[in-house]
C-alpha cells in the first residue's frame, strides 16, 4: 500500500446507500404534489406531461408504476392523487430542493434560473440531515416548502441576491 494514500479504516469504507426511489419517481411525485397544491384538484396527465416535458404516454406509464408501488392513486380521465407515502416522499424531496435553492441563491449568489437547475440536480442526493444543516445558513422562511410557486419554479419569497466581491459566502 502506498504511504501517501493509506487505506481508510473499514468503518470509513461505507458505500453510498441507494435511494428508496429513483430520481425519475421523485420528480413525478414532486410535480404531482405541486400541481395538486396549486389547483386543489388531482394532477392531470396533460399537466404532468407539460411540466415534466415528457409525452403523455410516458406519464401514463409512470403513473401506473406509482400506483402499483402504493405511491399514488391514478384514475383514468380523473387524475392522480398521492398516497400518504407518496406525499411524504414528495414533501421530503421538495424540502431538500427548497433548501438547496435558498443556499445557492443567498449564500453562493447563483442567479435566478440557475439556482433552480442546480437544486434539481442536488435534491436527490442531499440527506435530510445535511438539508437541515444548510437551512441554518440561510434565512429560508418556515413556510417552505408550502410557499413553492410552480409558475416561478421556486419559493415565492426567494429572490436571488447578487454576489458581492470575494467574500460572497460571508454573512
Amino acid at each position: 500500500m502506498h504511504k501517501l494514500y493509506p487505506r481508510p479504516p473499514a468503518a470509513e469504507l461505507v458505500m453510498v446507500q441507494p435511494a428508496t426511489t429513483n430520481e425519475n419517481v421523485e420528480m413525478y411525485l414532486k410535480y404531482i404534489y405541486l400541481l395538486i397544491k396549486d389547483t386543489g384538484e388531482p394532477a392531470r396527465t396533460g399537466e404532468l406531461s407539460h411540466v415534466l416535458k415528457v409525452s403523455p404516454a410516458s406519464v401514463t406509464e409512470m403513473l401506473e408504476k406509482l400506483t402499483d408501488h402504493g405511491l399514488a392513486r391514478h384514475a383514468k380521465y380523473r387524475g392522480t392523487r398521492l398516497t400518504s407515502r407518496g406525499s411524504r416522499i414528495a414533501v421530503s424531496i421538495l424540502q431538500r430542493h427548497c433548501v438547496m435553492e435558498w443556499f445557492l441563491a443567498h449564500r453562493l449568489g447563483l442567479p435566478e434560473g440557475r439556482f433552480h437547475e442546480e437544486a434539481c440536480k442536488m435534491e436527490h442526493a442531499l440527506s435530510m440531515d445535511t438539508a437541515r444543516r444548510l437551512r441554518t445558513l440561510t434565512d429560508q422562511p418556515d413556510t417552505c416548502p408550502r410557499c413553492y410557486d410552480l409558475s416561478k419554479l421556486h419559493c415565492r419569497y426567494l429572490v436571488a441576491k447578487p454576489r458581492r466581491g470575494r467574500h460572497a459566502l460571508a454573512r
